[in-house]
């Protein structure tokens, strides 16, 4: 459903990154124009909510948008957006890991992340979408790394060991990730690439960012080091099953 120009398409990326909340005006203004806005921008704002609910209309789609006081509200029920249904997911699967259902919360968990096909909100330049971008973001790499755990604690360690490569070299500085990755290797019978991952990362923490691993790391390099039982070594309770 075509939406309208840049100004539209952040009116609506803010609005839906707070669904079902009411956004001033004065948050929609700071999002288009930051800090020089026109002295029509209250306007100009209007403007771009009648232009997107002319398109809802003729897409047959209901009208989404109420008009408030203080701002506008974006009414979504929690199947209409992609990002309501992950989260709904993810919550679903932590309640049955909680349970001991790890099989069932795993196969959820790869539903919610299915959702995704690509970076959230690409292509947007305002401060507050990207920040609403990166907080998407922030939380699939948290249901990636719960999934993982899940299948480490299902037994699945050379399920996901080429995945966490790719993860790994995707976000350098992520030491949960590194971890996993470890964990994946060691219980593969895989010892010496498990300590090659933690030298590399070690060696971009310090010299990039001038310090050391964080506990979880050096503690899981220590009981690989010490050869310890592959069953009884573990990143975030992923016993093996």
């Amino acid at each position: 459903m075509p939406i309208g120009g840049r100004r539209s398409r952040i009116v609506l990326a803010v609005l839906a990154l707070e669904a079902n909340w009411v956004v001033p005006v004065s948050d929609l203004v700071d999002a288009v124009w930051g800090s020089s806005p026109p002295t029509s921008a209250r306007t100009q704002i209007r403007i771009c909510i009648s232009s997107m609910r002319r398109s809802f209309a003729a897409a047959g789609a209901p009208d989404l948008i109420e008009t408030h006081p203080q701002g506008y509200r974006l009414r979504l029920a929690e199947d209409q957006l992609d990002a309501m249904i992950f989260e709904a997911r993810v919550r679903r699967a932590r309640t049955l890991s909680a349970g001991g259902h790890l099989e069932e919360a795993a196969d959820i968990l790869r539903q919610a992340l299915s959702l995704w096909t690509g970076p959230a909100l690409v292509g947007l330049t305002s401060p507050p979408v990207e920040s609403g971008a990166r907080r998407l973001e922030e939380a699939r790499l948290r249901a990636v790394e719960e999934r993982v755990r899940l299948d480490l604690e299902l037994g699945r360690h050379q399920d996901v060991i080429g995945e966490l490569m790719q993860l790994v070299a995707d976000h350098p500085y992520r030491e949960h990730l590194h971890a996993q990755l470890m964990l994946g290797l060691y219980r593969s019978h895989r010892t010496a690439e498990a300590l090659e991952v933690y030298r590399r990362i070690r060696t971009t923490l310090v010299e990039e960012l001038g310090i050391e691993p964080g506990p979880e790391l050096a503690e899981l390099e220590k009981s690989i080091l010490l050869g310890m039982e592959r069953d009884q070594v573990v990143v975030d309770g992923a016993r093996a099953s």
